[in-house]
């Protein structure tokens, strides 16, 4: 699990940084059944502790997750706090609350019957003008 993971800090490469400390994941078919935001919501905080534990205090990182629609994975990463930015060639909004991202991700794919279907409710359905990114500083 992502708590016994080295923390990778290259203030020199976002990138290298980014991949490095890179976790997704997406439950089959079955295992999504019982999912809930709420439930989703209580790991991630659960991983953001045992990254923040691991870092120990000795560098300002940012945790960041999203939802990933292209491959149905919640996606997260850390990155040196140093950077200024987060590293995504399209506009994100670093603004949205934890539980926004874990509601969209567990209600409009993993438990949606109809994702993957074209369509008023299939893939391309809702454009964003930007990426929802959940932001903590560890």
């Amino acid at each position: 699990m992502a708590r016994d993971d080295e923390i990778v800090i290259d203030a020199a490469d976002i990138n290298h940084e980014a991949s490095s400390n890179l976790w997704c994941f997406s439950p089959c078919d079955d295992e999504s059944q019982g999912l809930s935001a709420a439930a989703l919501v209580d790991f991630i905080n659960q991983v953001m502790t045992a990254r923040r534990e691991k870092l120990s205090g000795n560098s300002s990182m940012l945790f960041y997750c999203w939802h990933d629609a292209q491959t149905r994975q919640l996606r997260f990463s850390l990155v040196s706090s140093t950077h200024g930015r987060l590293p995504f060639g399209c506009a994100i909004d670093p603004s949205t609350e934890l539980t926004a991202v874990a509601k969209h991700i567990v209600k409009k794919d993993w438990l949606n019957a109809d994702w993957g279907k074209t369509g008023p409710h299939g893939p391309g359905a809702e454009t964003a003008l930007s990426l929802p990114v959940f932001v903590a500083n560890l």
